[in-house]
């Protein structure tokens, strides 16, 4: 309940965003196919979209309901040809990077789908092959490491003091009191308490605490959060860069040892107690953490490539008019709500 939807690693990201499969088995030999996107230097068939798309229902399973919605159709293809443009930038030396992240990725890929009745349930209904599981990793990958071969060092220097507070790693205890609830058959929100009244909790625990109120049973008492209330509030040796942004900056500037003022997030009000920070100078990160810093700003390229460079890229769609029916006299079609973007969970 604390965890940020904001992807600051460009590993992370690429795999929940989109990817690319540059060559595409015809789904029946002399299958006629159709240009659904056209662009500087090449196209887009249906027959190579729609195995996109078959690919990416599996892998991000939660996005199969809309995946037919005009506006949400469009941009998977404008971001499917984005990744088939970089991919084709990509150097040898990323190339070869890729081959040896897809490596060990179509291992756990087997692997998952050995024990995963769902999964194979899913890639069977699709007539999915692991060719094209592998296709979409390697040139997944393949933009991956072009994207991270862009990065200098002075950049992840710049990144590391800018953005810190992504970084530290955080040892806190905490008491959420939370505004609304979700009703666990419906995935519906409704009102827990209002504002004020989630404030007045959240001061009432946080005078009980610094009386010197025992964690664990006033945790257990007052704490909305699932993934704490039990455990006295504890979350130790977290990267507060996961965090939702008031409470990562709790995190990251409240005094250690000192119990804070309420911080208020969208889940509600939260009690917080740091106890331990560390925050390294850059020439001691680790190698993962370095790792990290990087995929940030490599994520910060690939922004600025779709915001610079894609438009130029003479992209015209020619994805076929949805079929439309009558409404019955009397009723109106409901809108449906189009994501901003496309963001799915990651795929184990």
């Amino acid at each position: 309940m604390l965890h940020s939807s904001r992807k600051s690693a460009w590993r992370n990201g690429a795999l929940l965003i989109v990817a690319v499969l540059l060559v595409m088995t015809m789904a029946a030999c002399g299958a006629k196919e159709t240009e659904v996107a056209t662009y500087k230097g090449g196209n887009v068939t249906d027959t190579e979209f729609d195995k996109y798309l078959a690919v990416f229902t599996v892998m991000q399973p939660g996005y199969e309901q809309i995946i037919e919605i005009p506006q949400f159709k469009e941009q998977l293809l404008q971001q499917y040809i984005s990744y088939k443009i970089l991919g084709s930038q990509a150097s040898e030396e990323s190339t070869k990077k890729a081959e040896e992240d897809v490596k060990e990725q179509m291992k756990q890929y087997k692997d998952a789908l050995s024990k995963n009745t769902e999964l194979k349930a899913a890639v069977d209904a699709k007539k999915l092959k692991d060719k094209d599981m592998e296709h979409y990793m390697m040139l997944t990958s393949t933009v991956v490491a072009h994207m991270n071969s862009k990065v200098t060092e002075e950049e992840m220097k710049t990144e590391y003091e800018t953005n810190g507070a992504d970084y530290a790693t955080v040892t806190v205890r905490h008491i959420l009191v939370a505004t609304t609830t979700t009703d666990e058959t419906t995935q519906e929100q409704k009102e827990l308490r209002t504002v004020e009244e989630a404030l007045a909790r959240a001061k009432e625990v946080k005078e009980k605490l610094a009386a010197g109120g025992d964690w664990a049973a006033l945790a257990k008492e007052y704490s909305d959060d699932p993934g704490s209330k039990e455990t006295g509030g504890l979350y130790a040796d977290q990267k507060a860069g996961s965090w939702v942004e008031a409470f990562k900056q709790a995190a990251y500037t409240q005094e250690v040892g000192v119990l804070g003022e309420p911080v208020e997030t969208e889940y509600g009000y939260h009690v917080i107690l740091v106890e331990k920070r560390d925050i390294p100078a850059y020439d001691k990160l680790s190698d993962a953490d370095k790792e990290a810093v990087k995929s940030a700003v490599s994520y910060t390229h690939m922004n600025k490539f779709m915001t610079d460079e894609l438009p130029k890229q003479e992209i015209e769609i020619k994805l076929p008019e949805p079929e439309t029916t009558d409404a019955p006299a009397g009723e109106e079609t409901p809108a449906t709500d189009t994501p901003a973007e496309t963001e799915a969970p990651a795929a184990e």
